[in-house]
């Protein structure tokens, strides 16, 4: 019996590395959703558990890669990781011009970056891909 199939919905392992990958972006006020297979790139992003993150994100002809550390914050109504960059890059996606962006944690394979949602702008969904 093949086992690595039967994945249940267990918690995210935080002994080892998870790798997101970029499913849709909501293009915020319009409320659209854009597929995976309709964008211009692939994004991923890989939380080790030493608390650091690399985002990646692939073009056909280039990839651009932004990384810092990550805390998992926990309040009664949400749960989020709150990601700090080592440095300014476009990838960071927030408003407020910071190096700080905040990762809603939807299910344990589901997590979404809606940073840019306030001033407007699109919200990034990501599935578990490991």
């Amino acid at each position: 019996m093949n086992q690595s199939c039967d994945s249940t919905d267990e918690e995210i392992d935080l002994q080892g590395n998870n790798l997101f990958e970029l499913q849709y972006i909501n293009a915020g006020m319009s409320g659209k959703i854009i597929e995976k297979k309709d964008l211009e790139f692939n994004e991923f992003i890989e939380l080790s558990s030493d608390n650091h993150f690399v985002k990646r994100r692939v073009y056909p002809d280039s990839t651009s890669i932004a990384t810092g550390s990550y805390t998992l914050i926990q309040s009664e109504d949400s749960e989020y990781y709150e990601f700090e960059y080592e440095e300014e890059s476009y990838l960071i996606q927030n408003c407020a011009g910071s190096l700080q962006e905040q990762i809603s944690i939807i299910s344990q394979k589901e997590i979404f970056n809606g940073g840019y949602l306030p001033c407007d702008g699109p919200g990034y969904g990501y599935r578990l891909v490991n």
